[in-house]
């Protein structure tokens, strides 16, 4: 029996919609069951259990927000076409099966996936779990990035863009005010690293595991090309909200060993600051759409503020 859960969108005949989007895939597949999936903060994740002619597998039907469709106008393909080359190229990430950039259907971009059969991140940081994690990283950044052609925008080009639309009223509980006049003052004078390709939220809730093994990456909507170590400072904002800052700390160290030649003569730790405070900018103002518990919420704060006022220090004039 089909079992629809919960859409933001408020479509009534889902199951319909989605048979229809199955039937244009896959023409003769039958759908068995319809979930939700949670976790997407940018896109709309379901699992469709599904009978196609040969044989039942379960896929995933990845819908697209208004950010990543103003950002690119054709996410679907774009994203699909990056796994492939992923794919090719080693990174463990989810097998495309389909794109369709058209509203006709679902009423916006969408993509098929396969569904991975596996847990979410480790509860715990250990040294296997942070082997595995800055080895995809450090893999995924040691790809050339005509890996992907002209598939991806610069990752500097967010930051412009959100340095250049400040908020009539900054979430200073975050520290914007502070991130936005120090990174503005920063920002025109950084020096890159050779461009690489970036997942651009590199974090342990878009990695899947299975009995301790790093399976797949996931989500990938907002990748870019442009400085690692903007991956690197996300992951470390995150692996600080995650798991604390000594699991930071020690996959900065980890990675920064493993590609201390990807600097082409710029030692990667300089800047690293600066990149951290990119990274700070990105949640800024959102922290409270994210449903955490008042207890938690008060954590992650804390813990974010404390990231930041490193970077701010090492940053502000002396």
């Amino acid at each position: 029996m089909l079992r629809v859960g919960h859409d933001e969108m408020g479509d009534v005949d889902r199951p319909s919609t989605l048979a229809a989007a199955l039937r244009r895939m896959a023409p003769g597949a039958r759908l068995v069951d319809v979930r939700e999936l949670p976790g997407g903060m940018s896109a709309q994740i379901t699992a469709l259990d599904v009978d196609f002619p040969d044989g039942s597998r379960t896929v995933v039907v990845r819908q697209y927000g208004p950010k990543n469709i103003a950002a690119d106008p054709r996410p679907a393909s774009t994203e699909t076409t990056l796994l492939g080359s992923l794919r090719a190229a080693g990174i463990p990430v989810p097998a495309p099966l389909y794109a369709d950039d058209g509203t006709d259907l679902l009423g916006g971009p969408f993509c098929v996936v396969e569904f991975i059969s596996a847990d979410g991140p480790p509860a715990d940081w250990s040294d296997a779990v942070a082997e595995q994690v800055v080895d995809v990283l450090t893999r995924l950044h040691r790809l050339p990035v005509t890996t992907v052609g002209t598939l991806l925008a610069p990752y500097a080009d967010r930051i412009d863009r959100w340095l250049a639309q400040p908020p009539e009223q900054p979430d200073e509980a975050m520290r914007e005010s502070r991130i936005r006049t120090v990174l503005a003052e920063n920002w025109p004078r950084r020096r890159e690293l050779p461009s690489r390709i970036l997942h651009g939220d590199f974090w342990p809730g878009n990695t899947m595991w299975a009995d301790g093994r790093l399976r797949s990456v996931i989500d990938w909507e907002d990748a870019a090309i442009g400085d690692p170590r903007s991956d690197l400072a996300n992951l470390r904002l995150e692996l600080t909200w995650a798991y604390g800052p000594d699991a930071a700390e020690d996959a900065t160290t980890r990675y920064l060993d493993s590609v201390a030649d990807l600097g082409a003569g710029e030692p990667a730790t300089d800047d690293l600051a600066l990149w951290d405070l990119a990274a700070a900018s990105r949640p800024v103002g959102r922290l409270a759409e994210w449903g955490l518990d008042p207890a938690t919420w008060e954590e992650f704060l804390r813990r974010y503020q404390d990231f930041v006022d490193r970077a701010l220090r090492q940053l502000e004039p002396r």
